[in-house]
């Protein structure tokens, strides 16, 4: 299975938190007087910096789209291959998934997205790992580390996608053996405190962002405790497993790599076109670059600079080709 060990281990760490208390209503509007004509309505007040927020989130930071985007995966990094956000199945054995796997469809359309979900429904889902139905989520949905999503970035993640153009194409249903989901199942938790914004400081920053973007799970060590950004473990592709890179400060890790090298890595992604994949080849298929190309300068510097923070750790000899 290929994740499981690794949330498991995610579930044991994950802060338990609880969620906001709801909005006070807001105060019922005055009656005009009888002799004053009736104003018309006021237009409803759009928070435009709370969507561009949930925006960048859905489209960079969390990289949704990596999941529940069809993506072309016979090419060089995955490229989108369907509309944003509708869904898509990993049903390919060279994955190594228990059984049918989907990320839904979860643009606004009523009939096959999260057009008659609610926003309690929603956050569940986000940060619980509570699905509609009740069940737990495939942890491939990395809920356990969306739990220090803070609840402003929550709240901008649903109203970005409540507005998102609608897609009323079937993203498919997971077909997760009996054994295997009792073997997660638990790990769905309410999250009962607010959770409150990072300090704004760089390195903090950097820490919010490096856990929420999965950096620390994806990069887990090849140790029984999959330390954090050591790296070494082969993540399985179609065309062969990738192994993903060591990003603590050692020699064989970030290293000499400064922090304009690191940034340009990233950016270097925004204008690609995408050659075929081929087995043999490290076709950056595991990594998300397609949308994390769109990470806002200023956070990468502050995810390079909470990384050269972290404890130096010695990757394994490398065996296969890297992410």
């Amino acid at each position: 299975m290929r994740s499981s060990l690794l949330f498991l281990l995610l579930a044991l760490s994950a802060c338990q938190r609880n969620e906001s208390p709801p909005p006070a209503k807001a105060p019922a509007a005055a009656a005009p007087a009888p002799s004053t004509p009736k104003a018309p309505p006021a237009a409803v007040a759009v928070d435009t910096a709370k969507l561009e927020r949930g925006r960048y989130l859905v489209e960079n930071v969390l990289a949704c789209g990596s999941c529940h985007t069809p993506r072309d995966w016979s090419r060089y990094g995955g490229p989108v291959s369907g509309p944003a956000l509708s869904g898509a199945c990993w049903e390919d054995a060279s994955w190594e998934l228990p059984g049918r796997v989907c990320a839904p469809n979860i643009t606004p359309d009523p009939e096959h997205g999260i057009g008659r979900w609610t926003d309690a429904e929603l956050l569940r889902a986000l940060r619980d790992g509570t699905g509609r139905d009740g069940k737990t989520l495939f942890p491939l949905m990395p809920f356990l580390l969306y739990r220090e999503l803070s609840d402003a970035d929550a709240h901008a993640v649903i109203a970005w996608l409540r507005q998102a153009p609608a897609s009323p194409r079937d993203g498919g249903r997971s077909a997760i053996p009996d054994e295997v989901y009792a073997q997660y199942k638990d790990l769905a938790a309410p999250v009962k405190a607010v959770v409150p914004e990072p300090a704004a400081d760089d390195v903090s920053r950097g820490r919010y962002l490096a856990t929420v973007a999965q950096c620390a799970a994806c990069h887990a060590g090849m140790d029984e405790a999959g330390t954090p950004f050591a790296g070494g473990r082969p993540l399985p592709t179609p065309h062969g497993p990738e192994v993903v890179a060591n990003l603590t400060p050692h020699a064989r890790g970030l290293g000499a790599l400064d922090e304009a090298a690191f940034v340009a890595r990233f950016t270097a992604f925004k204008d690609l076109t995408p050659a075929p994949a081929k087995a043999g080849q490290v076709n950056k298929l595991t990594m998300p670059w397609v949308f994390f190309a769109g990470l806002a300068e200023a956070d990468l510097r502050a995810l390079y600079r909470y990384l050269r923070t972290v404890p130096a750790m010695a990757p394994p000899a490398p065996s296969a080709s890297g992410k």
